[in-house]
């Protein structure tokens, strides 16, 4: 099992996003958009490779992505709210994504097997996700799925903060 760092919520945003180890060593890149119908999500090996992508299919409360590994259509992913709790599930690959969106800690499972495990840690140089993956096949599509809960955190978190903004009109 090898750990993974990204920055809490840049996986959210536009732009490029660099995934180290444990070590400080980069491995992977996440490139993207979201947020519009057909916004994509790349996921690249340091050396430049494509290895996974996670595209925007739909809209609404719970929107669908599908899951590209080596630009083949492997799932599908679609989320289930229940207030602070998460259920996601991924057709295809038969993985179920549980976990808690306002503590931000979340683990996928393939039947009773750990795929991987996800939280946020404090280090020094800011917020960050740790995920702890199984195995090194997996890392690619994790991380495709580890930007979907980042981005729905950052959306979530903008509602929250919009409800509880105070505004006062001076006529």
């Amino acid at each position: 099992m090898r750990n993974l760092y990204a920055h809490r919520y840049r996986l959210s945003t536009q732009g490029a996003t660099k995934i180290v180890d444990e070590n400080s060593k980069a491995i992977y890149l996440v490139v993207g958009n979201w947020g519009r119908h057909q916004d994509v999500l790349s996921v690249y090996a340091i050396s430049g490779e494509l290895l996974a992508q996670i595209k925007q299919r739909g809209f609404g409360i719970f929107p669908k992505f599908d899951l590209f590994l080596n630009d083949k259509k492997v799932g599908s992913l679609r989320r289930i709210n229940f207030g602070n709790k998460d259920l996601i599930l991924i057709k295809g690959l038969n993985w179920v994504v549980t976990g808690n969106i306002i503590k931000f800690v979340y683990r996928i499972y393939h039947k009773q097997t750990l795929i991987m495990s996800l939280q946020e840690v404090m280090l020094p140089s800011g917020k960050f996700l740790e995920l702890a993956i199984n195995n090194e096949t997996n890392e690619p599509l994790c991380l495709s799925i580890v930007a979907i809960l980042d981005y729905f955190a950052s959306s979530s978190q903008k509602k929250r903060r919009a409800h509880y903004q105070f505004q006062v009109k001076y006529d």
